[in-house]
């Protein structure tokens, strides 16, 4: 399979919801959870915005030596802004829907 039809076939993200969310002054916006073609969850995504600049921080873990480590993560640079992209789409999409979500 070539490059082309990976990105093709890559799974879509098909919803997502917003756990929690923070105030704006905060460079932490929200954590969501996304839904990957109706049938796998990734919990603990962070969106963050950072000089007006909105991205994605995978979940994590900090192991015993105090650095953290991605527990889910795309395997190529493609991949992940595919990913970003439709994660930050549907974001915006749901907080213009409900609102800014919960505010902590």
């Amino acid at each position: 399979i070539d490059m082309k039809e990976r990105v093709l076939n890559m799974a879509k993200v098909t919803e997502v919801i917003i756990r929690r969310g923070y105030r704006d002054d905060n460079i932490i916006r929200a954590v969501v959870s996304a839904t990957l073609d109706d049938m796998y969850v990734i919990h603990g995504i962070k969106i963050l915005n950072e000089n007006d600049r909105y991205y994605i921080a995978m979940p994590s873990v900090m192991l015993k030596e105090g650095r953290y480590k991605d527990i889910f993560h795309p395997l190529t640079t493609k991949a992940r802004h595919i990913l970003q992209k439709e994660v930050l789409e549907l974001y915006f999409s749901q907080r213009e829907k409900h609102g800014r979500g919960s505010v902590e």
